[in-house]
């Protein structure tokens, strides 16, 4: 469902820093996002797109739900995560983001949207 990646490297030194914050994947599309505190983005699932994120400003609620046979199965998922933290979805999960702040990330997903035959499906709660 919602994978937490930890930086494979940090290293310091007198310039700065850098953090390595993901060497896995294959990523075909880049978004930045904003989004205000309280309104809800998401609310969807692919069923071919791994979709990673990076949050660079704010907290964010984030919920997920497996995908079985088009609906939903088992217990949701209730994960937070702030400005820093790295994690993917897999396909066939649910996934709704509820900023708690003001918020700011960016978003790669594994093949790029196709607008005429989008791997984006809703379903009614």
């Amino acid at each position: 469902m919602l994978r937490i990646v930890n930086r494979y490297f940090i290293h310091n030194d007198d310039r700065g820093s850098i953090q390595g914050l993901i060497n896995q994947g294959s990523w075909r599309e880049l978004n930045l996002i904003t989004s205000d505190a309280g309104v809800v983005r998401g609310n969807h699932y692919h069923k071919r797109t791994h979709e990673l994120f990076i949050i660079l400003e704010g907290e964010i609620e984030i919920q997920t739900q497996q995908i079985k046979n088009g609906n939903l199965e088992g217990e949701r998922t209730v994960n937070y995560v702030k400005a820093g933290d790295v994690f993917w979805i897999e396909p066939m999960t649910y996934h709704t983001f509820i900023p708690i702040t003001n918020s700011k990330w960016m978003n790669a997903l594994s093949e790029p949207m196709n607008k005429e035959y989008p791997d984006f499906f809703h379903i009614l709660t």
